[in-house]
């Protein structure tokens, strides 16, 4: 029951423009990850490492809720 994969042909123009737009939001990622984890370890340096868990810990169960409560919708 398993049908092949189409394989998706790219001219080089499109291949070359999806790699610059994949380069760019790697990129991106990199940076916001590495100010998140600066971020953490100077909140967690100033109010506690158990705050700063009770916090992501709250964060991802808003952000469950919220997404619950929009496919519910």
């Amino acid at each position: 029951m398993s049908r092949e994969i189409p394989v998706l042909r790219l001219t080089p123009q499109a291949a070359g423009s999806l790699k610059q737009q994949y380069d760019k939001v790697s990129k991106e990622l990199r940076e916001l990850t590495r100010y998140y984890k600066e971020f953490d370890r100077q909140l967690k340096a100033r109010i506690g490492s158990n705050a700063v868990r009770q916090l992501h810990k709250e964060t991802d169960n808003a952000l469950l809720l919220t997404d619950l409560v929009k496919e519910a919708a």
